[in-house]
């Protein structure tokens, strides 16, 4: 299963995740019906940056989770440390950030702790580099980054940081302090889900959890954060590194300058900026200068930093996210502060280390192999959606290309489908309906609520001998009789029934709809004429029918009345002779003396 997947039941053809996907990596696949297109992500070109899961209007998109294979570790009472980002301030509005140690320790946390410990790691080595080395770096705490990297620009891989993210840095820390343990890391980013089982990197964190995914546990669990007692998270204690999830963040923890004017360094969120600068840097590799590139880009592909992370739940605008963690910052600060001066300094937890090798990373280009079609291809493939000529070619956007050309190539590298053209589909559609409504031999007739006719085709002209001209704008009743559109129109509904016009030697047969979202009637008019003409002659034949059979039948009973009458003559007459007959064989036998004796 992957990390984004496609409820079919729910994409509904409508290419907004397409239209909004910096890369474009989603795949239009058809479905079981004519014409359905469901869109799937395609994770060869995918940056997992979320933007198609937010948007999504039906909530077609599902993303994958730890959630089921970590809670039984939770409920048994393990060995399992929660490495929690430091944007959570952010993500629970409302509640003092310092409750969520407590909340996390009552769902099974054995070890709380910031993720910010890995970033201090992580900033150290950031520092280092920048001090000892002279080439361009792009920083890599956001795997969204180094995903459109690998995938989509691998020239920059040489000028992307060889450095671990702080999630990375921070799990193979506790694993080193606590072996044995399992970690689990959260926060607002999908794409960690990716950086979790990454080959050079997937021996740090063994579950993910969103803040969105925590936020339900903790209401399943019946556990309401107002309502509970701050404590302090186990272990070290970070301090600057806690402004990572912020823009300029990084540049702070590592004590680099921050002046937005330092052509040294340079902060940039939002993947489209992002896009810009990697453009940039793969100009000045191509052209071997490189001097004019800045010695080091802290890299966001969230608007804002990690605090607007896809899976932050808080629902805020980033500028009030962005307050929450500067507030916890120098909340976190003063309590570090004052606790130490109440206490032994020389009891505080040591500033955490792990060896440098723990820090490193590699890269790969990981950039799809795809064709590119010729010219020829591109021009038959765009002559399948009508585009013949370069101004035939909208270049609307409406398919979540940017030019026609664009959907050209990815129909022909088997990311988009022809048909997903909607100019295109739109005038192929009304084509087709415009050439029935004119075919049709019915009448339509179409009227608004005032009765006043709005359009009519060539069947209802002929049927009522007016021309379209002569009665759009006018009452309908000057062309026909209104009864039934009339019904329809106050009963919002239906209605259907035959319709006689003695003057026009007409008979119709008329259905009328309602449509409420225009507020229309549209009348479908059927001539019945010659057909009750035939079921006239029919009932003319067969009343002649009867009264020529009931003739025979009369004439038949006549007949066999005569037959019957001399039938009772003959039988009379014959009974008459036999009697006489036998009483003459009866008397001559008495005179021969032969009767019985």
């Amino acid at each position: 299963m992957g990390i984004i997947t496609t409820i079919d039941a729910k994409c509904k053809d409508c290419y907004k995740c397409l239209r909004t996907c910096p890369v474009k990596a989603i795949k239009m696949e058809r479905g079981a019906l004519p014409h359905e297109l469901h869109a799937r992500v395609c994770e060869e070109r995918c940056i997992f940056d979320g933007s198609c899961v937010l948007v999504c209007p039906q909530n077609a998109k599902k993303v994958a989770s730890d959630l089921d294979s970590l809670r039984p570790l939770l409920e048994e009472g393990g060995n399992v440390a929660a490495s929690i980002a430091p944007s959570f301030p952010s993500a629970f509005p409302d509640v003092d950030p310092r409750v969520i140690p407590t909340a996390l320790r009552l769902i099974g946390f054995s070890f709380v702790q910031e993720t910010a410990i890995g970033a201090e790691l992580v900033s150290e080595e950031y520092t280092r580099r920048f001090r000892e080395e002279d080439t361009p770096l792009i920083s890599s705490p956001c795997p969204v980054v180094v995903n459109l990297i690998e995938r989509h620009y691998p020239e920059v891989i040489p000028c992307l940081a060889p450095i671990v993210s702080p999630m990375v840095a921070h799990g193979r820390y506790l694993k080193q302090i606590m072996p044995g343990t399992k970690v689990v890391f959260i926060g607002p980013c999908i794409a960690k889900l990716g950086e979790r089982e990454a080959p050079v990197v997937d021996d740090a964190i063994d579950f993910v959890l969103t803040f969105e995914e925590l936020k339900d546990v903790f209401l399943q669990a019946g556990i309401d954060l107002g309502l509970l007692e701050p404590s302090r998270f186990d272990g070290a204690v970070p301090e600057a590194a806690r402004l990572f999830p912020v823009e300029g963040g990084m540049l702070k923890s590592a004590s680099l300058s921050t002046d937005m004017l330092d052509c040294d360094v340079l902060t940039v969120s939002g993947l489209e900026s992002c896009k810009e600068v990697l453009k940039q840097f793969i100009r000045g590799m191509r052209q071997g200068d490189r001097t004019h590139l800045p010695r080091l880009v802290d890299m966001l592909a969230c608007e804002g930093g990690c605090i607007n992370g896809p899976k932050n739940p808080s629902g805020e605008d980033v500028y009030t996210r962005r307050t929450r963690v500067l507030e916890y910052v120098k909340q976190s600060s003063d309590d570090h502060h004052n606790l130490g001066k109440a206490a032994d300094l020389g009891d505080a937890p040591e500033r955490p280390k792990i060896p440098r090798e723990l820090l490193e990373r590699s890269y790969r280009n990981l950039k799809p192999d795809v064709r590119e079609p010729d010219e020829g291809i591109i021009r038959a493939i765009l002559a399948k959606t009508g585009k013949h000529s370069k101004s035939d070619e909208l270049n609307c956007g409406a398919c979540g290309y940017d030019s026609c050309k664009d959907k050209a190539v990815a129909v022909f590298q088997g990311m988009a489908d022809p048909e997903m053209c909607i100019p295109y589909m739109r005038e192929r559609a009304e084509s087709v309906a415009n050439l029935f409504v004119a075919s049709t031999p019915n009448a339509i007739v179409v009227i608004d609520e005032d009765e006043v006719v709005r359009d009519l085709n060539a069947a209802a002209e002929g049927m009522f001998k007016r021309k379209k001209g002569e009665v759009v704008g006018k009452n309908l009743s000057a062309i026909m009789e209104p009864g039934f559109f009339r019904k329809a129109l106050q009963e919002k509904t239906i209605v259907q029934g035959e319709v006689c016009y003695p003057d026009m030697d007409l008979v119709t047969y008329q259905t009328i709809f309602y449509e409420p979202s225009e507020r229309l009637a549209m009348g479908i008019i059927a001539d019945i004429t010659e057909e009750r003409r035939r079921e006239r002659r029919l009932l003319e034949i067969r009343e002649q029918t009867l009264d020529k059979a009931q003739g025979v039948i009369n004439k038949q009973m006549e007949v066999a009345q005569k037959i019957a009458g001399l039938l009772g003559e003959t039988t009379a007459e014959t009974k008459v002779l036999l009697t006489n007959l036998m009483n003459t064989f009866k008397n001559e036998g008495e005179d021969d003396g032969t009767s019985s004796r």
